[in-house]
């Protein structure tokens, strides 16, 4: 655990309580995902954080991995009457700070680019996403992708 005046954080997968954390995405417009599908994301990574504020969860993020030359960062998200007192900032340097590797890759929501690019994140041209179903179905309707010849 490492503490940062009020927020402690964690990287302590087993007291998490994953309700919270679906409800703290689905109040942060992130994604409506199930808590038991969170969970296994989450133990699936190659690196999480916590925030907390005391003993209640207020901020997550993963990142995925070959553990050599790629990760990816995933599921960045702070409850919103937490956001803007740089919990954010904390999860985001504790989180890159496991990831030793040339190449970090993430996804990025609408709006918070000038964010991530306070930790020299810059946009990427040559990217690409295979969704299927509904996340297809979104994705173009949100602009999140869009075909290459149209």
């Amino acid at each position: 655990m490492h503490n940062h005046d009020t927020y402690t954080l964690s990287d302590d997968l087993s007291s998490i309580d994953w309700w919270r954390l679906a409800n703290i995405m689905a109040d942060a417009h992130l994604f409506d995902r199930e808590p038991f599908d969170i969970a296994r994301a989450f133990h699936g990574s190659f690196a999480a954080v916590f925030a907390f504020k005391g003993e209640t969860l207020v901020g997550a993020a993963r990142a995925t991995s070959d553990g050599v030359f790629y990760a990816s960062v995933f599921d960045v998200v702070v409850a919103p009457d937490h956001q803007g007192h740089g919990v954010g900032r904390l999860i985001m340097e504790h989180l890159l700070a496991k990831l030793p590797f040339v190449r970090v890759f993430l996804t990025s929501v609408f709006g918070k680019k000038p964010f991530y690019e306070k930790f020299d994140f810059l946009e990427q041209t040559n990217g690409m996403g295979r969704y299927a179903g509904n996340a297809l179905t979104n994705a173009l309707r949100r602009g999140v992708l869009r075909r290459a010849n149209p």
